[in-house]
């Protein structure tokens, strides 16, 4: 089955269109996708992109700072760090001020998702030195700071979480 290939700029619209209906994308990611889109003996398909993204942008359904707010709120409910979220992010080429301005790591929220991180894994504190190392590690792969860690372990360890036992 052959490609399809926009033979007008209205139909490149419409396939970016498409694309957009489906889930956001940055204006790197979208222009990649049309770029197989264009037939590439046309001349004009190239300023067609350009404008087709452009157009997009004013009306308001592309937009790569959107974008990079959905992502860095998706991936910290799943539990992931500002740095973690930081380098997922640059692989897309993004405004790098953009995304600074969404992951401040001295942001107190990052403090409350690495504590739920380490509740939801471990369950109950200890003081055991390779428990604390297993936890710490956790942290940082799941791309939070030393800031965050130590306050989250600290945290952790003043709640000390009752036995399920004990409640029945």
């Amino acid at each position: 089955m052959a490609k399809k290939c926009a033979e007008t700029e209205s139909e490149l619209f419409q396939m970016a269109m498409e694309y957009l209906a489906r889930r956001d994308h940055a204006e790197k990611e979208l222009r990649q996708k049309l770029r197989t889109k264009l037939d590439k003996e046309n001349e004009q398909a190239a300023q067609w992109l350009d404008s087709v993204i452009q157009r997009l942008q004013e009306m308001g359904y592309q937009s790569d700072e959107r974008y990079i707010e959905m992502l860095v709120r998706a991936r910290a409910e799943r539990g992931y760090g500002p740095q973690y979220i930081r380098q997922y992010l640059q692989q897309y080429q993004l405004d790098s001020l953009l995304i600074e301005e969404y992951l401040d790591p001295k942001d107190k929220a990052w403090n409350e998702r690495a504590l739920a991180q380490l509740e939801k894994k471990f369950r109950q504190p200890n003081q055991d030195f390779k428990m604390r190392q297993k936890q710490q590690r956790h942290l940082y792969q799941r791309g939070f700071s030393g800031d965050n860690i130590r306050w989250a372990q600290a945290r952790f360890d003043e709640q000390g979480f009752p036995d399920h036992d004990d409640l029945y």
